[in-house]
């Protein structure tokens, strides 16, 4: 059952639910997937783990300014002021 723009789930017996196979496309969530189950607000939040975490990560940080480029930049500075 659609509701607005999210499906309706049932929680069975057994304390399952099922997630829908729009979404499970979507995401491509697939059989064994892992998530990472908590509480916010009184809402029950079901965050996918990735399959390779390191791979996941892998260049998040690419876009930000470079620590080392500052801290050569600085260093380059003090040295001429010696």
């Amino acid at each position: 059952m659609v509701w607005g723009k999210a499906t309706l789930a049932r929680l069975s017996s057994g304390y399952r639910v099922t997630i829908p196979k729009a979404l499970r496309t979507k995401l491509d969530i697939k059989p064994g997937q892992r998530f990472v189950v908590r509480e916010q607000d009184g809402t029950v939040l079901l965050v996918p783990v990735p399959t390779d975490p390191v791979r996941h990560l892998r260049g998040i940080l690419k876009e930000g300014p470079s620590v080392t480029e500052e801290l050569l930049t600085e260093r380059e500075r003090d040295l001429e002021h010696e």
